[in-house]
């Protein structure tokens, strides 16, 4: 077998992992859902996908059928999903902007909504919860695993998909799925509740999201830039800026057209020159 027919299988088998655990996450309204969950299909495809990734899972796996063991009927999985991430107030999020931003619809949002765009992804209509749910993140790694690996397999053309599967599960998955396991542990160790099979599920997304994601590689230009400036800084801040110092600001901002009137004026006058006044803070009242 070539590399990149190795490439393609392996990619195959992570997209059809991260698809598993997006069901597994969504809300098990449907008895036949259900029923494919507590009857062991999710936590045999898991036990096959795993052994072919190598990721070591068979204990949160084994962990998961035991506490799906203990739900026994749907119903009973139904409400427990409530309790966990609808019915407030909720000890844990589904909807990740919460960890990452503190809020719905922030700008860790908005980010995955671009991504989304970016690879020609629209939320189905019957999906009713916002891009940031757990299940949408999954589905579109699971995507993005299934076109690295069609590529590989010679089925789709060589031009990559904008957003790289591991650096989506960097920058998003790896900054809130620890807040997010802990939340479920909380969960299960303080509320009531018949069992919890979706903290064994979270923990085995988030050693899965370990082993797979990739940090972007940072530009040596950018990175030799930024420790330039750093440098400057601390020569600067440690000796003052000298007359030959502005020389050479007042030069570089008039070779760009910028004013330099200001650089004439101390720094602790510039207010005062510019018809400002410093005030006091006004008192609380009592």
């Amino acid at each position: 077998m070539t590399m990149d027919a190795r490439n393609a299988q392996f990619d195959t088998a992570r997209a059809d992992f991260y698809q598993c655990l997006a069901r597994a996450f969504l809300p098990p309204m449907e008895a036949a859902h259900a029923r494919a969950i507590l009857g062991g299909d999710l936590s045999s495809d898991l036990a096959d996908l795993d052994e072919e990734l190598g990721y070591g899972l068979a204990r949160e796996i084994a962990q998961l059928q035991s506490e799906l063991d203990a739900i026994g009927d749907p119903q009973t999985l139904l409400v427990l999903y409530s309790q966990l991430f609808l019915a407030p107030p909720v000890p844990a999020r589904i909807n990740a902007g919460m960890y990452l931003d503190g809020a719905m619809n922030g700008g860790s949002v908005m980010a995955m909504e671009a991504d989304y765009r970016a690879c020609g992804v629209e939320r189905d209509q019957a999906f009713h919860d916002l891009p940031d749910h757990v299940s949408m993140q999954l589905e579109f790694v699971a995507l993005l695993y299934s076109a690295q690996a069609q590529r590989f397999s010679g089925e789709a053309a060589a031009e990559p998909l904008p957003v790289d599967p591991g650096h989506f599960l960097h920058r998003f998955a790896l900054q809130w799925l620890g807040s997010f396991c802990a939340d479920m542990a909380r969960a299960a160790a303080t509320r009531e509740l018949p069992a919890n099979p979706y903290l064994p599920l979270a923990q085995l997304l988030h050693e899965a999201a370990l082993r797979d994601a990739l940090a972007p590689e940072q530009d040596p230009k950018a990175e030799r830039k930024r420790n330039a400036i750093e440098q400057a800084r601390a020569k600067y801040a440690a000796r003052g800026i000298s007359a030959e110092d502005m020389d050479v600001i007042k030069r570089k901002l008039q070779e760009r057209g910028l004013a330099t009137d200001h650089l004439s004026v101390p720094v602790d006058e510039r207010d005062g020159a510019m018809g400002l006044a410093k005030k006091s803070l006004p008192t609380a009242r009592r």
